[in-house]
């Protein structure tokens, strides 16, 4: 006897918005558990916190304004585009402290299936590393531990008029033709992690040579504008107070002109400057001050805008 199944009803549920994050500095997905948020903008609704997947995606339930896509008709073949366009802020927290507080912004419906940024959405042009289109970056925190193979290059920036310290601003170095991004944290603090690259003379095939005599000139240079920050978050009650502190990654990373940086006290700021790295050390800039003694910050002042 065989039994005959009947199918009485079919439930669609659609996620409209699922993020999976990449370690900047690895360049590989976030492992470590984090706390993810998104909030209706402009409304009085509570943020959302997001489910992590078996497979490392955040993916969101019960958006306001979402109901038309995560709950589609029968005949519904496209609940991504479903709705009117709305403005979504994330925020993103780690608990374990390894990766920068960040806040974006997200327009919902994306438009496409998959994971956010996976439908042909370029990520900010200056994420770490640079092939970094299509992919949601973390970057780290000044505390995080600096993994095996890596170079830590340490800053402490400060406002060379006030004194205080540089929120938000853009290190941006270039070491053997790679390209690497830095976000200082709410102190100034950043810390930029890059792999050693390889001796030329190990590259070319030569004798075996001693890596601890190995360096290589590292270019920079740092972006910093306060005023056009823009942040997402309001602060009103049922929202985390830090979130509205918290500027978006996009007006971070693109929206910031370039500062000028006292490499030493007696000379003119610059654009841009060279330093140099050696094997299996940290690299901590610092302003030269008069009398050759090394401040323990790097003083910059506020850029302009891109046009």
């Amino acid at each position: 006897m065989s039994a005959t199944i009947r199918v009485l009803e079919r439930d669609r549920t659609f996620t409209p918005l699922g993020i999976r994050f990449w370690d900047a500095a690895l360049d590989q997905p976030v492992a470590e558990p984090l706390s993810v948020n998104a909030w209706l903008r402009g409304t009085a609704h509570r943020p959302v916190r997001a489910v992590r997947s078996t497979g490392g995606v955040y993916a969101f339930h019960g958006l306001p304004g979402q109901a038309a896509a995560e709950r589609p008709a029968a005949d519904e073949e496209h609940p991504e585009s479903a709705g009117v366009p709305r403005e979504y802020a994330v925020a993103v927290d780690d608990p374990s402290g390894r990766y920068l507080p960040v806040a974006f912004g997200v327009t919902l419906p994306l438009g496409y299936r998959g994971e956010f940024l996976s439908g042909g959405v370029a990520s900010p042009p200056q994420a770490s590393p640079p092939q970094a289109a299509g992919r949601a970056y973390l970057f780290p925190a000044a505390g995080r531990a600096v993994p095996p193979g890596l170079a830590a290059i340490r800053a402490d920036f400060a406002d060379a008029v006030t004194g205080h310290p540089a929120a938000w601003a853009v290190l941006t170095a270039t070491v053997a033709g790679e390209t690497r991004t830095a976000i200082a944290d709410q102190d100034g603090r950043a810390l930029l992690l890059v792999p050693f690259p390889t001796p030329e003379r190990l590259r070319q095939g030569s004798p075996p040579v001693d890596t601890r005599e190995a360096t290589w000139p590292v270019e920079f240079s740092v972006r910093w504008e306060p005023g056009a920050l823009r942040y997402l978050f309001d602060e009103r009650d049922g929202l985390n107070p830090a979130w509205a502190a918290r500027p978006s990654l996009k007006s971070i990373l693109d929206e910031q002109g370039a500062a000028d940086t006292w490499t030493n006290e007696d000379q003119e700021p610059v654009a841009e400057w060279t330093d140099t790295l050696v094997h299996g050390r940290e690299l901590v800039l610092r302003t030269t001050l008069a009398g050759g003694e090394r401040a323990s910050t790097v003083w910059i002042s506020a850029g302009a805008s891109p046009p």
